[in-house]
């Protein structure tokens, strides 16, 4: 190994000419293993004796460095023979992950095989820092901490002062290879109360996933009294992994949540299953199972094409479980439940599917039919010759059993059971140009039913062939102006939609997948409003519209959006529901929309429903953003319905922000050197307000909420969260139809031991758009930025 020994000269320089920057790979992130060998070493002291190839003593302000390593001290000793280094009083050594001090290092260069005595330690990829009385250095990835004492919390000036949280350990076990930190002999310490103690507990080394447990989390619920949840993670590789909630509940008893996700190149899927072995609240086993598969295999053959399979299941234990676990998944707390197997094969413009669906009904109504199967055939061409055109080809068997519904067995109502089939044709001609768009199209709907059981007319056999002619035009004119110093480039866009289909008399028509559409801007400038196959509404309608947007010239981004359409009818809807009433001869309700997005802090969205003979609004839907800058964000929406039964007024409200900042004691400074690496908050000592309120207006009550506060200590993080969850799902409240379920939550998160696990304010992370953890960053700190 080369030596070269370093010493300052004092010379005159004339001022060189700039040079323009270059990578070089001397700032490769990563050390590699050629250049920990082969790299030169450099010795730096103020009094150097050395015997060539023999030893060398280095005093006073002594260092060593190589490539990944700096290694300082009063005094080096250093065997060339046997590649030995013996270094004494305030000795330093660097690593581009780690750094240690002490009073004594005999250390292996190369092999980098030694013992510190009584060293103090910092682990750069954890932000943890501690103390020991001994370290040995097994090699450049692994390292043994002995009698350690090890935290995150940043030292502050004081004698007195003393870590807020402290994990000691009688050895810690750092293995940078696989990012980890195993700890034998654990004693964690908070506010120097001993929090547990356990034999062993594996540490994450970095943000990468780790198995271990996850902060626990302490409730106090109206339904499960006093529980305790307990996550352990389980990273059983790169694109598996498994978390197993542990629920222990004074008033219920013992429950286990587990969630097993995976990903392949080809399929990916989840699973979750939910087990209560004995419940005490009804006095029977209870669980509830949700698995997700989707995953398709290209065999690489154009002859053959592409294959795909999708699988979905969700069953329950008993009817009244979506009532008693309200918090056990957004599908299992639906009163009816799906279950799907789909598969599929398409091979150029030729696709197929096969399917079967089977629903578990928890509720005393008509449950929705069974498929059982549906077979569906598709084959279309586009842009062809000008034109585009397909057709489409399904057969399906409905079925339902209405044996375990009460009130239908005892009114005697029978399910129709049987087959429908149909072939959907369609063919178009879409013209656009810069300036606007016309697209005619046709359409041809043919079906047959064979029902099981006759109709009221006697027939169990039904044919339907109904037309359907629709032409789409639109005009788009532009014009350049100028708003509040900004370049900006404004849309005028008219358009109108006919479309004709005649009446056939469907009354006696069974329904099996048929309902109404939402009346909004888009389905407005469709030829049926219902979904489904068996009602094709009689059509003799025009639709108007006109919209206007406004872009950025500069990014091309929408900044403001502006609309309204209206339907005229010129014949009576006779084709309707069953209990629905059918439009008649002239004006329908007009719609009215807006979108401003007029810079990235703040947004708003409106639609308006007015009644065209009233002058009434017949529904109403506000919502707003406002996100400052990182960690604050409102979110507000107000939702009313005049014509649902009952009515509904609902206004509810999201949001996240530091309270530090209603008090007027935010530190500018330090929020911005925080918030420069992403996911790492504010700043230490900050309290966050985090909430989401669903309040029906109609009821004067909250139907949902959600309130926390999050406290950021630097170190540690502390939640407390008050819930509140309504059981109805249509979420308005119906005297005597609704309950609720109440729960305060606790969780404390040591930074650096685990990441959060199940947080008391998960969900409003699903509910409040651009809502963020405190904790939640994947920027690895570089070795430059500790560089020696």
């Amino acid at each position: 190994m080369a030596l070269l020994l370093a010493w300052s000269i004092g010379a005159t320089w004339a001022q060189p000419a700039p040079l323009p920057l270059r990578t070089s790979p001397l700032l490769e992130e990563a050390v590699s293993e050629r250049q920990r060998s082969e790299g030169a070493v450099f010795v730096k002291g103020a009094q150097i004796t050395a015997r060539p190839d023999m030893d060398l003593v280095v005093q006073g302000e002594t260092s060593i460095r190589r490539p990944g390593l700096a290694l300082s001290a009063d005094r080096l000793d250093y065997d060339q023979t046997q590649d030995v280094v013996d270094a004494k009083g305030q000795v330093r050594i660097s690593t581009p992950t780690s750094v240690f001090s002490g009073p004594h290092l005999k250390l292996k260069v190369d092999s980098f095989q030694g013992r510190f005595e009584s060293p103090e330690f910092e682990l750069y990829a954890s932000g943890g820092y501690g103390q020991a009385s001994e370290v040995e250095f097994v090699d450049n990835q692994r390292t043994i901490v002995r009698q350690a004492k090890y935290t995150t919390c940043r030292r502050t000036p004081g004698p007195e002062w003393l870590p807020e949280w402290l994990l000691k350990a009688t050895k810690l076990t750092i293995d940078e290879e696989e990012s980890s930190i195993l700890a034998q002999n654990v004693q964690l310490r908070f506010q120097d109360l001993t929090v547990f103690t356990v034999p062993s507990i594996s540490l994450p080394l970095t943000n990468e996933r780790k198995s271990g447990f996850l902060p626990p989390l302490l409730s106090v619920d109206t339904v499960n009294g006093i529980e305790v949840a307990q996550p352990y993670y389980f990273d059983i590789a790169p694109n598996r992994d498994a978390t197993v909630t542990t629920h222990v509940m004074s008033q219920r008893g013992i429950a286990a949540d587990t969630e097993f996700r995976y990903q392949e190149r080809d399929y990916s899927g989840q699973l979750r299953l939910n087990l209560m072995p004995s419940d005490k609240l009804r006095d029977e086993r209870r669980w509830g199972l949700s698995s997700q598969h989707n995953g398709s295999i290209d065999t690489g053959n154009d002859s053959v094409g592409r294959i795909g399979l999708g699988l979905t299941l969700n069953r329950v234990s008993d009817n009244n479980y979506w009532r008693d676990f309200p918090r056990s998944g957004l599908v299992l707390t639906q009163r009816i439940l799906p279950s799907t197997g789909v598969l599929s094969w398409g091979r150029g413009d030729f696709s197929m599917s096969a399917q079967v669906q089977r629903w578990q009904n928890l509720q005393d109504s008509a449950p929705p039919y069974d498929r059982a199967p549906q077979i569906t055939m598709r084959y279309g061409q586009w842009n062809a010759d000008g034109l585009d055109w397909s057709v489409m080809g399904d057969t399906t068997r409905f079925e339902a059993d209405y044996s375990r519904v009460a009130s239908l067995v005892n009114a005697g109502t029978l399910p129709r059971n049987g087959e429908r089939s149909f072939v959907q044709a369609q063919v178009s001609r879409p013209w656009i140009r810069p300036w606007g768009f016309m697209t005619p199209k046709l359409q041809l709907h043919a079906t047959r039913y064979q029902m099981d059981r006759a109709l009221d007319n006697g027939a169990t056999a039904v044919n339907r062939v109904l037309p359907t002619f629709s032409l789409d035009a639109g005009l788009v004119f532009e014009r350049e102006t100028r708003w509040f110093g900004r370049d900006v480039l404004q849309t005028l866009e008219p358009r109108a939609f006919y479309a004709r289909t005649p009446y056939k008399d469907q009354s006696l028509l069974p329904v099996y997948d048929s309902g109404a559409t939402d009346f909004n801007l888009s389905t407005i400038y469709s030829e049926n409003t219902y979904v489904g196959h068996d009602r094709l509404v009689d059509n003799n309608a025009l639709t108007l519209g006109v919209s206007s947007r406004f872009f950025d010239v500069g990014t091309g981004a929408e900044m403001l959006r502006v609309g309204m359409a209206q339907r005229i009818r010129f014949s009576d809807q006779q084709v309707v529901l069953p209990g629905q009433i059918p439009s008649t001869t002239g004006l329908s309700d007009i719609l009215f929309g807006a979108g401003i997005r007029w810079d990235d802090r703040w947004s708003l969205d409106a639609t308006v429903q007015a009644n065209n003979q009233t002058h009434d609004i017949a529904r109403t839907t506000l919502q707003g953003r406002y996100s400052h800058s990182a960690y604050r964000v409102i979110n507000a929406a107000y939702r009313a319905n005049n014509q649902a039964t009952p009515k509904s007024e609902f206004v509810e409200v999201g949001w996240q922000w530091p309270l530090s900042d209603l008090v007027g004691a935010t530190d500018r400074q330090t929020e911005n050197a925080w918030s420069r690496t992403p996911g790492q908050g504010l700043g230490p000592d900050r309290w966050y307000s985090v909430g989401r309120l669903n309040y029906s207006l109609k009821e004067r009550s909250l139907v949902d909420t959600l309130v926390g506060l999050e406290y950021d200590a630097g170190c540690w993080l502390g939640r407390i969260a008050f819930e509140r969850l309504q059981t109805n799902i249509s979420n308005i409240v119906v005297s005597n139809a609704t309950s609720a379920t109440s729960r305060i939550l606790f969780q404390l998160e040591f930074i650096g031991l685990a990441r959060v696990g199940v947080s008391p304010l998960k969900s409003l992370s699903d509910n409040i758009p651009r809502y963020q953890y405190l904790r939640d960053s994947t920027v690895q700190p570089s070795r430059f930025q500790h560089y020696e």
